[in-house]
């Protein structure tokens, strides 16, 4: 069993277990009291159910649609219709928790990927920064070789004067 291999899986599982009873008993509970609540919540999803299991198992056997599905009795509708709505409570609390997660992480990629934009931002303005820097001094330094070249020629010109 692939569960087995993941203990946090496995534990996981366990607990869902331990939490649905408890929601599927109070289901129970308030549908035998509540005649409104068991009509109109806890008795569509079993009667949907119950069919839907009747005509797939003899769609397997290979038997034909039944013409008359017969209802299921009064405890077996609140037995099935709090067990479906137990899991469903569990199903929506658990699929929230993913959605949850997921966007936490959404969120804390996209940080990630700001921080990485505003540092590689930076990284480039440093590197154009520096890249006129060193044409700036490149310019510097072709100025001053052309200012010491003249001075050459000039001192140049006046000591062959001078002889």
């Amino acid at each position: 069993m692939v569960v087995g291999a993941f203990p946090l899986a496995k534990l996981s599982m366990l607990a869902m277990k331990h939490i649905s009873k408890p929601i599927g008993n109070l289901i129970k509970r308030t549908a035998q009291k509540n005649k409104s609540f068991k009509t109109m919540v806890v008795t569509p999803p079993a009667r949907l159910y119950h069919v839907i299991d009747v005509r797939s198992k003899m769609w397997m056997l290979g038997l034909g649609q039944p013409r008359i599905i017969p209802p299921l009795t009064d405890a077996m509708t609140i037995q099935m219709g709090s067990d479906i709505l137990g899991e469903l409570v569990l199903f929506l609390i658990g699929a929230s928790l993913i959605i949850g997660e997921f966007l936490r992480q959404a969120k804390k990629d996209r940080l990630k990927n700001e921080k990485h934009k505003i540092n590689r931002e930076q990284l480039e303005q440093r590197i154009s920064d520096l890249t006129s820097k060193v044409s700036r001094q490149t310019n510097e330094i072709k100025h001053l070789k052309g200012m010491l070249g003249r001075k050459d020629l000039y001192e140049g010109y006046n000591d062959s004067k001078c002889n």
